[in-house]
């Protein structure tokens, strides 16, 4: 019987896991967000469809929110790098060589169709990257982003504005 419970629990465990990353899936920035999610400082934020679909198209939301380090700066830039090698560039500024505000379209995801976008700004003590899919092309994720906008989630009794 404790076996069995045990095997049970390692399965939910193991489904969980892949539940997470789906969203993500061989992209090098899930590496970014769990790495640099747990780090003091850092916001991390995911939101699923049963919080977008009343409000956008968009079916899955991640952002972070972290520190300005050089180690944090390289490591985003490569993976951006690595995961927009057969993506498009919406829009790409860099000073000093290095991103400053990107927005990215990835490859659409196999099966089901959808678009992949990722997000990047480099402020002066900050840097934001997000990570979302949605049914809906690149022409329409400014329009999509807006709706965000109005997007309200209560953690802990207080309201945090996206």
């Amino acid at each position: 019987m404790k076996i069995h419970a045990k095997i049970t629990a390692v399965m939910m465990c193991l489904f969980l896991h892949i539940v997470i990353l789906k969203g993500q899936e061989n992209l090098e920035i899930s590496k970014i967000f769990s790495e640099f999610g747990k780090l003091e400082g850092s916001t991390l934020v995911q939101l699923g469809t049963d919080v977008l679909d009343k409000n956008t198209k968009i079916n899955f939301y991640k952002s972070l929110a972290l520190p300005r380090t050089s180690e944090a700066e390289i490591r985003i830039d490569m993976a951006l790098e690595i995961d927009c090698l057969n993506g498009e560039k919406i829009v790409e500024s860099k000073k000093n060589g290095m991103v400053e505000t990107a927005y990215y379209v990835l490859v659409k995801e196999r099966g089901n169709g959808e678009y992949r976008y990722v997000l990047y700004k480099n402020k002066s003590k900050k840097i934001y990257l997000i990570y979302l899919k949605g049914d809906f092309p690149p022409q329409e994720l400014e329009a999509e982003l807006e709706k965000l906008k109005d997007l309200f989630i209560f953690v802990n009794k207080k309201r945090i504005k996206l």
